[in-house]
């Protein structure tokens, strides 16, 4: 929205809009029918804003980073709703991220599952079971179908067909243009470098300096608190849907051909980080809070970084 018209900063909006995925993250977490405490709740949302692609992200203010963040921002709103009951709402947030980012979507089936796993009773009769779901399908599944119907409309006013979203005019040099005349843009060839570079990618030395990889470096080194996931521990029903959801929403990226560079960490991680945070933040009631607080405090001073040298690389 233009506060001051052709002269409002895209910077201020988008921090606006990171801020009320910030908040929406939090809500989340705290409608959970079996919420994480208070400490651990607050030490994953300050990791979700300063210890992920967010804090970089959101004072850049590039068109890239504004879908990446405003899709995540609406993932997150969808998923508080979805956690409170409220399915229409959050068919309506799902309905509105096809329109910036479509990957994030593929949170529909989680939404729906906490939808009804908040009404479910244990005593109802099986065949009443089915109706919750059908319910959550639809309000759901309504706003997404419309929103689709829009995003063709739009494609073809654009591009002359319902199903171009354009991709193909996009300027790029010609490693990439190799790389999808003989893949294509999404194929198994990219999965060992993407998954590396999630995993491994490292900081390197450069004249006696440590310089971030612009290809992106390991979430273990920039989101440390997602190690909690490898606490011993009962996983939980709730967690267990959370996962199966990241590895969903995952899998696009890693057959990507692009990896996002330029970036710090791992910009399209945004997709599915505040599900993975959200898993952790239930992992960490096993976990001394200590080191829950350490994880925290190590992500953020890691992004802080990543966010000067960002600056740097963007003003130079």
């Amino acid at each position: 929205m233009p506060f001051f018209g052709p002269r409002t900063p895209d910077v201020l909006v988008l921090v606006l809009t990171a801020l009320f995925a910030i908040f929406a993250f939090d809500r989340f977490l705290a409608a959970l029918s079996n919420p994480p405490d208070r400490a651990r709740r607050a030490l994953a949302t300050l990791t979700f804003a300063l210890g992920t692609a967010m804090h970089y992200g959101a004072p850049m203010g590039n068109v890239w980073l504004h879908a990446q963040i405003s899709a995540t921002a609406l993932q997150c709103w969808a998923l508080w709703m979805a956690a409170r009951g409220r399915g229409w709402w959050s068919g309506v947030a799902l309905g509105l991220a096809v329109l910036t980012r479509p990957t994030v979507t593929l949170a529909a089936p989680l939404a729906a599952w906490l939808i009804v796993s908040r009404r479910r009773d244990k005593d109802t009769p099986v065949a009443n079971r089915v109706r919750p779901w059908l319910t959550a399908a639809l309000a759901l599944g309504a706003p997404l179908t419309i929103a689709t119907a829009l995003h063709g409309l739009y494609n073809f006013a654009r591009f002359g067909s319902f199903t171009d979203p354009g991709y193909h005019y996009i300027l790029m040099g010609d490693e990439f243009k190799a790389l999808i005349e003989r893949y294509g843009r999404f194929n198994l060839h990219f999965l060992p470098h993407n998954l590396g570079g999630w995993l491994f990618a490292l900081p390197r030395l450069e004249s006696g300096t440590l310089v971030p990889d612009g290809h992106g470096m390991s979430l273990l080194l920039t989101t440390p608190f997602l190690l909690l996931l490898l606490a011993p521990r009962r996983v939980t029903a709730h967690e267990w849907v959370m996962l199966g959801s990241v590895l969903l929403i995952a899998l696009p990226s890693l057959l990507y051909y692009n990896d996002g560079w330029v970036q710090f960490g791992q910009r399209f991680a945004l997709d599915w980080i505040a599900l993975a945070l959200a898993a952790c933040a239930l992992a960490a009631r096993r976990v001394p809070v200590w080191l829950v607080a350490v994880l925290a405090a190590i992500g953020m001073a890691v992004n802080t970084w990543g966010m000067l040298w960002f600056q740097s690389v963007q003003l130079h």
